[in-house]
């Protein structure tokens, strides 16, 4: 058993943010061996994400730029309700990634996701991949201005839930999730900063890291751009010692009550002793399971080389 902002977990192996989408999604993946499954990411507003090839796999890599593709926070006040349902039937909780391109957009799309009785809220500070009219948006972990006010601004709007809502209700936990940060002193500046908003009763609980790396290329044989628009997120086993070495250097920032879920390359149990002995208390995976054509099965196979890593090495 594990934990995440309290809610027992029956494993640390979840699936990861853009995997699920869809009330269908829900249903299958809560079918699944994940421990808890994860909505999203979605936005205020719909969106249509990338055209043409967004998704790409390599000999040991993949490439993705979906450019946050979901039916917008309508649908997920009209769905995520039955969402909930079908996840806790399963004995599993429901969390939701938002995003978003201010910090009050993040505040109004976590208000109304509090609202439909999801578990946690996962901030997606983090995807490289949005274009508008041509221009690449910021990546919002980079900026600390942006990351406080956001973080700080969900906080208010989660308050603002409770002060509607009975006494012993409280709204759901929420942590962010990052890119990775090649530079070690602006990673620390991060983690100073999530470490103090941590202190508040309404701050991060948790950091996802890492989504993918930004603005990767390569071509096919015919020397064209494997994906459309060129440029796109660097993620599966390619990603995992850079998604490990961020897990290190976080923990030993932050403050233990802030918790960690590894993300980049997860393909086995192996993968999964890795980060966890890196110093997440729980891991995602997505390539995986696209490179499966969407399988769901493939977490099953994950947690079954990972019970058997465990049972032959207890103590890895």
């Amino acid at each position: 058993m594990t934990s995440l902002c309290g809610i027992e977990l029956e494993h640390p192996l979840m699936n990861a943010a853009g995997t699920c989408k869809s009330l269908d999604d829900v249903d299958t993946l809560a079918r699944s061996a994940v421990a808890a499954v994860v909505v999203g990411s979605i936005t205020e507003q719909a969106r249509t994400g990338n055209g043409g090839n967004v998704y790409h796999t390599g000999a040991f890599f993949s490439l993705n730029a979906l450019g946050l593709p979901n039916p917008g926070l309508e649908y997920y006040r009209e769905h995520l309700p039955k969402m909930v349902s079908l996840a806790h039937e399963a004995g599993k909780p429901l969390i939701v990634s938002i995003a978003g391109f201010s910090a009050p957009e993040y505040a109004r799309a976590a208000h109304d996701v509090a609202l439909t009785g999801a578990d946690v809220i996962e901030l997606n500070l983090a995807c490289p991949n949005v274009w508008d009219g041509g221009t690449q948006k910021r990546i919002a972990c980079f900026d600390h201005g942006q990351t406080r006010s956001i973080c700080v601004q969900v906080g208010q709007a989660l308050e603002a839930v409770a002060g509607t809502r009975p006494g012993t209700y409280r709204p759901p936990p929420f942590g962010i999730k990052i890119s990775p940060f090649s530079d070690p002193a602006g990673l620390a500046e991060l983690a100073d900063l999530v470490g103090a908003l941590s202190r508040e009763p309404s701050g991060p609980r948790f950091v996802c890291a890492v989504n993918t790396f930004p603005n990767a290329f390569a071509l096919t044989q015919a020397n064209r751009p494997v994906i459309d628009v060129e440029l796109a997120g660097l993620g599966g086993p390619a990603l995992k010692p850079m998604a490990l070495g961020q897990i290190r250097q976080l923990r030993r920032l932050l403050p233990e009550t802030v918790e960690l879920i590894g993300v980049g390359g997860v393909t086995d149990g192996r993968d999964v002793v890795d980060f966890l002995h890196a110093g997440a208390d729980a891991v995602q995976a997505a390539t995986a399971f696209w490179n499966r054509q969407g399988d769901a099965g493939v977490f099953g196979d994950i947690l079954t080389d990972y019970a058997d890593q465990i049972a032959d090495r207890p103590d890895r």
